[in-house]
């Protein structure tokens, strides 16, 4: 059975773009049966609050509504600034949103929706 879900990529600068994000995130999808139903892209330095980074606030609240996981390529990409990548993996959690860090391998919740350990 797919699962739905949504992609998240951002990049720092204007010169930088997504599309290598979103393309392994799309194969990690295919591969790993997700359908990704919407793909949230920004180009916004890192250090910018969540709150000013609509693409991520968008993101989130698609997946809150949908009941979608959060495909995002690693952690880094939720912010630069712990407070703020904290902040949003805590709200994802409280709000049973998953997010799938690619580069570190880890979710938020495993497969039968409890809270992953780090120690897998």
């Amino acid at each position: 059975m797919e699962t739905k879900a949504i992609i998240y990529a951002r990049v720092s600068t204007a010169a930088q773009d997504t599309d290598r994000q979103v393309l392994d995130l799309q194969a990690y999808a295919q591969g790993n049966g997700h359908k990704v139903e919407r793909i949230f892209t920004e180009k916004i330095s890192g250090a910018k609050r969540n709150d000013e980074r609509k693409a991520l606030t968008d993101a989130i609240s698609y997946a809150k509504d949908n009941k979608c996981t959060i495909l995002c390529s690693e952690l880094s990409r939720l912010g630069r600034n712990i407070d703020e990548v904290l902040k949003a993996v805590i709200f994802c959690k409280e709000h049973s949103i998953n997010v799938y860090f690619q580069k570190e391998q880890f979710s938020i919740f495993n497969a039968d929706g409890k809270p992953q350990s780090l120690d897998r």
